[in-house]
């Protein structure tokens, strides 16, 4: 008998990525091996739509999606529809109640559970929000590694601080899942993919660990040094929200001091991507990015990209598109490069779309050691060529 294999998905707000990565990225990876598994979904009750507390995920929402997922799977566990050498993916590291899944199963004597769960960033990240909950978040954090069979992560540098902080489950690299069949239905729906405009595009968020204050200094300079060139920032918000309020002032008076620095809020998916498409670079200068989703898109919708060399970037972009973190002048130096010689870089969300893919066959049929789809795209492109 083939074994059940239990999604918990994050919760799908359209505003962030997750309305893709639960509905239809992670589903649609696993079609492949319907003789293989059981996929079976385990949805949440979503109680917002929006982001209303919080910057990531709403602070309440996410607690009682996550409760009601496992309410619903301790149903199941009572039911008798889950059985040894079963599953559970953890679409979020971050899934309160699952100790008492963990609890149900020992009593129940249900034996051989695989448990796999992504890890974005944890309190491992100095620059991440969760950073402040260390002191009691840790404790969750690897008690829970304790239990899994395997740890998802965007980059080689997340994992080594994960290991480095004392989680003891193999840890994968896949780089951010996302599906570039769905992207592609997508730009099929944009009719100005040729129309490229002198454009610079910051799509971060405007929390403090993305830096949008070195980035507006960079946009102010930026502009002067270049009359025909416009600067936009975007989100799909209905307003520019940050943990910083200060930020949000600076960006509004700059916006109303200067026509071509421009914010649009409100986007939806095909409208952001229609800007993605229109621009011609996308500019960065996060703290705290594990590859970044907004990278992938933007590179797929033909940017050129200017980034810090800082954190995971080094190991997925090449150093010409690379400037010194904090240094103004060099960002404008790579800019200025980028100008003179864009290019795009369609390699990092192709790479990306089989870390996808990747993430679905080691949690269907395991895998003997730990992998890094970024140094091992070659081999694992031939491995899964024939679960095509």
């Amino acid at each position: 008998m083939k074994p059940n294999l239990f999604y918990f998905p994050l919760e799908p707000l359209e505003e962030r990525y997750t309305a893709q990565l639960s509905l239809r990225w992670i589903p649609d990876s696993f079609k492949k091996y319907s003789e293989d598994i059981n996929f079976i979904v385990i949805d949440g009750e979503n109680i917002s739509s929006s982001i209303n507390v919080g910057m990531v995920l709403d602070a309440v929402g996410r607690g009682k999606y996550s409760l009601s997922q496992c309410n619903t799977f301790l149903s199941m566990i009572a039911e008798g529809k889950v059985k040894d050498n079963d599953i559970i993916f953890l679409q979020d590291f971050w899934t309160p109640g699952i100790e008492s899944i963990f609890y149900a199963l020992d009593l129940y004597k249900i034996k051989n559970i695989k448990i796999y769960a992504t890890c974005w960033a944890q309190s491992v990240d100095e620059y991440d929000f969760t950073y402040q909950m260390k002191d009691w978040m840790r404790f969750y954090e690897l008690g829970l590694d304790s239990k899994l069979t395997g740890i998802f992560v965007g980059n080689a540098i997340h994992r080594d601080q994960l290991k480095a902080a004392g989680f003891k489950a193999p840890i994968h690299v896949v780089s951010l899942t996302i599906n570039l069949n769905d992207l592609n239905e997508k730009l099929q729906t944009i009719s100005s993919l040729e129309m490229k405009e002198n454009t610079v595009i910051f799509t971060s968020r405007f929390d403090s660990e993305k830096n949008p204050l070195f980035m507006l200094e960079v946009a102010k300079k930026f502009l002067k040094l270049n009359p025909d060139w416009n600067w936009l920032i975007t989100t799909s918000a209905s307003k520019l929200r940050s943990n910083d309020e200060f930020i949000i002032k600076k960006l509004n008076e700059f916006a109303n001091e200067e026509p071509r620095f421009k914010i649009k809020v409100g986007l939806t998916k095909l409208e952001y991507y229609t800007e993605l498409a229109k621009a011609k670079i996308q500019f960065n200068s996060s703290l705290q990015d594990y590859v970044s989703w907004t990278l992938i898109e933007a590179t797929f919708f033909g940017c050129d990209i200017c980034y810090p060399n800082f954190r995971s970037f080094p190991e997925i972009i090449n150093k010409s598109r690379l400037y010194d973190p904090f240094v103004i002048d060099s960002s404008l130096e790579v800019l200025k490069r980028v100008l003179n010689l864009r290019q795009t870089h369609y390699d990092i969300p192709q790479i990306s779309d089989m870390g996808r893919q990747l993430l679905a066959y080691i949690i269907t049929f395991g895998f003997p050691r730990e992998t890094n789809i970024w140094h091992e795209y070659e081999y694992f492109n031939f491995l899964l060529d024939d679960k095509k």
